[in-house]
């Protein structure tokens, strides 16, 4: 198994990631069904998905580290490198696009195209040190989306002193309480201001910031110590489980509507059953992949036409949905662009377009935004991270290589 490369984590990151362009894209379009409209918000959830598969890849990625470090300050450095060098680059690179973008609108003019709230050069030295996410005014100005890349390198931070604590599991389940319990006091200190009842905006500060957020990450973190096995598929989840994870999946679904974009409820609390239904849903979605992975048998001449057809699609829709998932934190990057590219040019016909109209549209569009994301993610990637990517490996080459020296010499 090559790591990070789950297929079911993969199909996640590709359903969430729609799910983000959807709702970015839904906007744009006054006259939706009301139902798709709904479905479309509901894409803002896809980041919890983010954080959830972020949780379970994480320790996935300790625990094999584990197996072949030299001891905890080994895993740990190896771990805080990769994942800089993984995030940092790009980050930086939005950083200075988005900058551009928002300069040359202002020069122009153009109130539309400012994507952007206003921000100083303290929330910009806030978002390169990956402390936006503590600061109102640098949490989602500087980089759009940029929230949710905060609120994980905070978690980051903590990940390996989380992974060797969990080797006790009472430890472990004292540490999640703790961390429950500051966020909760978080929250209650101050969006709740002293009181039991909450009244979070969705997309506020009070939203974005960690101890809302945070409790995703431990979801995925006990996601990946109960059902780790089910996860990397080397056990199978029974027709009955699979039915079972389908419901749950569609319940905590059903209560993150109605919490958050939906009825909206307590958009505090619509993250964690956000990140609930994720769980149940990749697991779900596990059982799926399982099945019929099996040698097919042949049919000789009399194999129907349809089956080969159906092969086909689901062969297209497994490379779509894997291309997507590895580009996702690309595309989550850059699609603001495309996204802003269509406000632009289209908002006047979006907006005058009936529902059967807007319907279409929509679809069209998000098809066209999504292919455009990923031209962009490709042409960053080759241009950047690649050479992150040996800049890291070479780090992490002289890393082993003192350490391993190190232990030698004891």
């Amino acid at each position: 198994m090559k790591e990070g490369r789950v297929a079911a984590l993969d199909l996640g990151r590709a359903l969430a990631i729609v799910g983000v362009v959807a709702v970015h894209l839904s906007f744009q379009f006054p006259h939706l069904p009301h139902g798709v409209a709904i479905v479309a918000r509901m894409g803002q959830y896809g980041v919890q998905l983010f954080f959830v598969i972020s949780a379970i890849t994480i320790f996935m990625t300790l625990e094999a580290e584990f197996g072949r470090c030299t001891g905890a300050p080994h895993v740990t450095l190896r771990f805080y490198i990769k994942r800089f060098f993984r995030i940092a680059p790009m980050y930086y690179a939005a950083i200075a696009v988005y900058g551009v973008i928002s300069y040359g609108a202002a020069q122009s003019g153009y109130e539309r195209a400012w994507v952007l709230g206003a921000h100083g050069a303290t929330d910009i030295l806030l978002n390169v040190l990956f402390l936006h996410a503590l600061s109102p005014t640098a949490i989602n100005n500087v980089v759009p989306g940029g929230w949710s890349i905060g609120v994980e390198m905070l978690f980051y931070l903590i990940a390996p002193l989380l992974f060797f604590v969990a080797m006790n599991r009472m430890r472990l389940l004292i540490a999640t309480v703790l961390l429950l319990a500051l966020s909760i006091v978080a929250l209650s200190t101050n969006a709740c201001r002293g009181g039991l009842v909450c009244h979070v905006s969705n997309n506020s500060f009070s939203y974005f910031w960690p101890p809302v957020q945070g409790p995703c990450f431990i979801v995925g973190m006990w996601a990946w110590y109960a059902f780790r096995s089910y996860l990397t598929g080397a056990s199978s989840v029974t027709r009955r489980a699979s039915c079972a994870m389908f419901a749950l999946a569609a319940g905590f679904s059903l209560a993150t509507a109605t919490l958050g974009v939906w009825l909206a409820r307590a958009h505090e609390l619509a993250p964690f059953f956000a990140a609930c239904s994720a769980v149940a849903f990749l697991l779900f979605v596990c059982s799926r992949s399982g099945a019929g992975t099996g040698e097919a048998r042949g049919e000789g001449a009399g194999e129907s036409l349809a089956k080969r057809s159906s092969q086909f699609a689901g062969t297209l829709v497994r490379r779509c949905t894997g291309a997507l998932g590895r580009e996702s934190y690309g595309i989550y990057l850059w699609h603001f662009i495309c996204v802003y590219a269509t406000l632009h040019f289209f908002q006047a016909r979006f907006g005058q377009s009936d529902r059967e109209t807007s319907l279409v549209l929509f679809i069209a569009t998000l098809f066209a935004v999504l292919g455009m994301s990923y031209g962009f993610s490709r042409f960053f990637e080759r241009v950047i991270q690649d050479r992150a990517t040996r800049v890291s490996r070479s780090l992490l080459a002289h890393v082993d290589r003192r350490f391993d020296n190190h232990a030698r010499s004891r």
